[in-house]
C-alpha cells in the first residue's frame, strides 16, 4: 500500500511539472535551396526567432543580419552562428551533386541552431539544451550531439558528412562555445521579454437555460504564450465548460478565455486567476451582466437604424428625381403649346393634321 501510495504521489508529482513548466527556445532557422535550370528567386533565408517572435533576419540584399526587434537584452549576449551563407549554398550543391554549372531538380536543405530551456512557473530551471541540427529534402538528415562533440547521422546518406565534421575537432569546439553561450543566456532571461496579461470578467445569459449565466475569464496582451487559467467560486475551482485555448492577438501577444457556468442568483466571489511567468494575476467578478451581449444588441439596432435611414434617403430621392422629370416634362410641354399658339402656321398645320 505505502508503494502504491508513494507511485501515486511520483506520478501526480510529475504531471504537475508537467502542466506548469514553461519552454523558451533561440533558435536561427536556416533554408537553403538548390539552383535548377529554369528556376528564379533568392536560394538563402534566414531568421532568428524568440519564442514566437521573430527577432532578426538575414538580408540578401545587403548580405548581413537585420534586427526585427529592438529588444536590448536579447541581443545582449546572442550572436549569429560562424557558418555563412555561401557555405550553407555550397553544402546544398554539394548534396545535390550539383555541378559549377547545373543543378538537377530542386533540394532543400535546412538547419536549425541554438538552444531552449524548461522552468519552473517560479523561473527555476528545470532542463536546458543545446542543438544543431540539419534536414535535407523534408528528412532529418544530421545534427550535433553537445556533451560528446560527435554528429550522428539519421539518414544513411549522412555518413560520409559525420565522418567529415567529426574530423574538424576545432570548427566541433567553436560550434559547443557557441551553444554554451546560448544555454547560458536562455538561463537567464526570462523578465525583459515578459509582457503580463490583461484580465476582464463578463457574463451573458446561457442560451439554453434561463437560470443560468455564462461567466468568462478573458487575459489579453501577454507574452510568452505559456499561461494557467483557472476561476474560482470562495477559493474552489469551477469546472470549466469551454476553453479557447491560447491564440495569437495581431501584436504578437497572445489572449485566452475560459467559460463556466453559473446559477443566474449567485453573482458573489467568482474569482479569476491567472498564473503567467511565475506570476499570479487575479481579477473579481463585480456580479453584472457583461456588456458583450447588450454590444451586439447595440451593435445590431444601430445596423438597423442606419438601414432604415438608408432606404428612407432612397425614396426620398427617388420621389424627388421623379417629381423633376414631371416638372421637366410639364415645362417641355407648356413651351411646346406656347410656342404653337405664337406660329399661325404652325397652329394651322396643327389644324389640318387633326
Amino acid at each position: 500500500m505505502d508503494l502504491m501510495f508513494s507511485l501515486i504521489v511520483l506520478f501526480v508529482y510529475i504531471g504537475l511539472c508537467c502542466v506548469y513548466s514553461e519552454r523558451h527556445h533561440l533558435l536561427f532557422v536556416y533554408t537553403v535551396l538548390s539552383k535548377p535550370d529554369g528556376v528564379s528567386g533568392p536560394v538563402f533565408s534566414a531568421v532568428c526567432v524568440y519564442d514566437d517572435r521573430s527577432i532578426s533576419h538575414y538580408s540578401n540584399e545587403e548580405h548581413s543580419w537585420k534586427r526585427d526587434r529592438l529588444d536590448a537584452e536579447i541581443w545582449r549576449y546572442t550572436r549569429e552562428p560562424h557558418e555563412s551563407r555561401d557555405w550553407l549554398i555550397n553544402l546544398v550543391n554539394s548534396l545535390a551533386n550539383c555541378t559549377s554549372s547545373r543543378c538537377e531538380g530542386l533540394h532543400t536543405l535546412q538547419r536549425r541552431v541554438g538552444c531552449e530551456v524548461e522552468k519552473h512557473p517560479d523561473g527555476a530551471v528545470m532542463n536546458v539544451n543545446a542543438l544543431d541540427e540539419y534536414g535535407y529534402d523534408g528528412e532529418d538528415f544530421i545534427f550535433f550531439n553537445y556533451d560528446t562533440m560527435q554528429w550522428i547521422e539519421k539518414s544513411p546518406n549522412a555518413k560520409e558528412t559525420k565522418m567529415k565534421w567529426d574530423a574538424d575537432r576545432f570548427h566541433n569546439h567553436l560550434l559547443q562555445l557557441y551553444l554554451k553561450d546560448c544555454m547560458d543566456w536562455i538561463s537567464t532571461c526570462n523578465a525583459s521579454v515578459n509582457t503580463p496579461p490583461v484580465l476582464h470578467m463578463f457574463a451573458s445569459a446561457a442560451p439554453h437555460d434561463q437560470s443560468e449565466l455564462n461567466l468568462t475569464c478573458l487575459a489579453t496582451g501577454f507574452y510568452p504564450k505559456h499561461i494557467e487559467m483557472k476561476i474560482t467560486l470562495n477559493n474552489i475551482t469551477v469546472q470549466p465548460f469551454s476553453s479557447s485555448g491560447v491564440r495569437p492577438n495581431d501584436n504578437q501577444t497572445f489572449q485566452m478565455r475560459t467559460s463556466v457556468k453559473i446559477h443566474r442568483d449567485e453573482k458573489q466571489g467568482y474569482e479569476c486567476h491567472v498564473l503567467h511567468s511565475g506570476q499570479t494575476f487575479t481579477t473579481s467578478w463585480a456580479g453584472s451582466l457583461g456588456s458583450r451581449s447588450h454590444h451586439w444588441a447595440a451593435v445590431a439596432a444601430g445596423a438597423l437604424v442606419i438601414a432604415v435611414l438608408y432606404i428612407m434617403f432612397l425614396l426620398y430621392k427617388n420621389r424627388r428625381f421623379n417629381g423633376q422629370m414631371n416638372c421637366s416634362s410639364s415645362t417641355t410641354e407648356r413651351e411646346n403649346i406656347t410656342s404653337r399658339s405664337a406660329d399661325p402656321l404652325t397652329a394651322s398645320d396643327s389644324h389640318e393634321s387633326i
